[in-house]
């Protein structure tokens, strides 16, 4: 222990410690950090206290809450300052929706370099079938077939995504009945193509996340090998399909949040800005676009099947808990392309209105998260040897997760980003 206090660079004493883990909180830790990494965990005793360099930085941390940083296994983001607000918000990593396979290879390559904002996972390119959805003027990937429409053609998408850097593709597989009908459903995916997308992907090593809200798509790929169902499911899954996913495993992401704002935008929207720290996160005309009757409107317009949505959301909600308590690897994930990084506490407020303890909500969007991109042997959890992605809280998450909001700091790798 003398050494690695000595080695200190950083040190945050004295807060209420959330390790990640799921394991009870700790009070008046002590969180000692070098070269970006994590090098001690534990009390802040005094001797300890007395073995620290003069020199080190030492953040009194005395009554408030330090959790690792947050990760978002979903995301879409329209703008480097979307990235930049999500960091603010307490994202250290993110796993990113991409179209151009080259591009999000460059971004998160570059996000790696800076501390402005969160470390870049991409999920690319974006497969869907040619005029289906996320072919709805979204771009091209200028490097590959978005739209493979056969098995050979889906198969070279694969490979050449893998040779441009990608370790993960995304596949849309979905109508969108459930949420437009009665408008002209959308062309799927066909299953042989879906097939040879997901073998390749396999057979190459790259992981595959599946935009599959119905049960009987969602059943066709998990049998396929996909690693992720990137939405939550809207019917009940059944136990045969449960213990797959639980064996092999498939990790869970919700995405609660857009469910339930496609529902009923406006009482969503009312629900978030109802609180004074989300309204300050956004600025004053996007406050008065969220807020007026044409927004609301609007999203009514593209996505009529409200009735349908709100029947189904018990499901959803029955899903995700049954999926938690059976072991199912439930990583938090918003799509939550109206309050981006602030869609993490939205979200996991949903997770424990669905019954899920707060200790467990916060684990999804570290330790799980961070499992769910292979990368949870360097961070997701205050532990030594750990990236060193901290939130520095100044309102305890368990009271009410909501105080996710009360940022005091963030810190990506050991580096302070500027306060929200």
């Amino acid at each position: 222990m003398k050494i690695l206090l000595a080695a200190a660079s950083l040190v945050i004493r004295g807060a209420t410690l959330i390790d990640g883990t799921g394991a009870p909180p700790r009070g008046n830790s002590l969180v000692v950090i070098s070269g970006g990494r994590i090098v001690f965990v534990g009390e802040a005793t005094p001797e300890a206290l007395r073995r620290l360099p003069a020199d080190a930085e030492v953040v009194n941390a005395v009554g408030k809450w330090v959790l690792p940083g947050l990760i978002d296994a979903h995301v879409h983001a329209d703008s480097d300052e979307d990235l930049k607000t999500m960091l603010r918000w307490g994202l250290t990593s993110v796993r990113l929706m991409a179209e151009d396979t080259a591009r999000a290879v460059r971004l998160a390559a570059a996000s790696r370099r800076r501390s402005d904002i969160p470390e870049v996972f991409p999920a690319a390119p974006i497969l869907t079938a040619k005029g289906g959805w996320w072919d709805q003027g979204e771009p091209a990937d200028g490097s590959l077939d978005r739209f493979p429409g056969t098995p050979k053609r889906a198969r070279e998408s694969v490979r050449r995504a893998k040779a441009l850097g990608s370790t993960e593709i995304k596949l849309m597989l979905d109508d969108m009945g459930w949420c437009r009908d009665p408008l002209p459903r959308l062309p799927r995916m066909t299953p042989d193509v879906a097939a040879a997308l997901i073998e390749e992907a396999r057979r190459s090593g790259l992981r595959v996340s599946i935009h599959a809200p119905n049960l009987a798509d969602a059943k066709e790929v998990i049998t396929g090998g996909a690693t992720a169902l990137a939405h939550g499911v809207l019917e009940r899954i059944d136990e045969g399909t449960l213990g797959v996913m639980k064996t092999r495993p498939v990790f869970y992401i919700p995405t609660m949040d857009i469910f339930e704002f496609l529902a009923d935008t406006k009482t969503f929207v009312e629900g978030v800005l109802s609180d004074p720290r989300a309204a300050r996160g956004l600025p004053p005309s996007v406050l008065a676009r969220y807020r007026s009757p044409a927004y609301s409107e609007g999203y009514a317009r593209r996505y009529p099947n409200v009735r349908n949505l709100r029947e189904r959301l018990p499901a959803l909600r029955e899903n995700l808990l049954r999926l938690h308590r059976t072991g199912v690897p439930v990583a938090l994930g918003t799509d939550m392309w109206a309050f981006p990084g602030l869609g993490v506490s939205i979200e996991m407020d949903l997770y424990i209105k669905s019954g899920i303890s707060p200790l467990e909500a916060i684990r999804t969007a570290t330790q799980t998260a961070a499992r769910s991109l292979a990368v949870d042997g360097d961070r997701g959890t205050l532990e030594a040897g750990k990236r060193a992605d901290l939130l520095l809280l100044d309102a305890d998450p368990l009271k009410d997760v909501r105080n996710l909001r009360a940022i005091a700091a963030v810190y990506k790798a050991g580096v302070r980003a500027s306060p929200r």
